[in-house]
């Protein structure tokens, strides 16, 4: 799954509070949470359907601070991820 948030979601710790939701909630998920220019926040991962909807809804409010105006979802398979964890990419 991917999915692109917009709205105020940069310089607010969305990024890692959606780590801290994957690990404190026990998901079995693997992927990457990063910025992107235009000032949205990627999310790619891969796990159970349940805990993707479960990742979407937490997306679709984001931490304190965070004015989430849209989740633009893309639901397709994602092949040879190479990820164990669920990170942070710094890029």
């Amino acid at each position: 799954m991917t999915l692109n948030i917009k709205g105020k979601v940069q310089k607010v710790g969305f990024r890692y509070s959606v780590v801290d939701y994957v690990l404190t909630q026990r998901l079995p998920i693997v992927g990457h949470v990063r910025n992107l220019p235009d000032g949205s926040v990627q999310v790619i991962a891969q796990g159970d359907i349940e805990s993707l909807k479960n990742l979407h809804r937490f997306c679709t409010k984001g931490p304190p601070g965070a004015e989430v105006r849209e989740v633009q979802e893309d639901v397709v398979p994602i092949k040879n991820l190479s990820y164990e964890d669920f990170i942070v990419l710094n890029e």
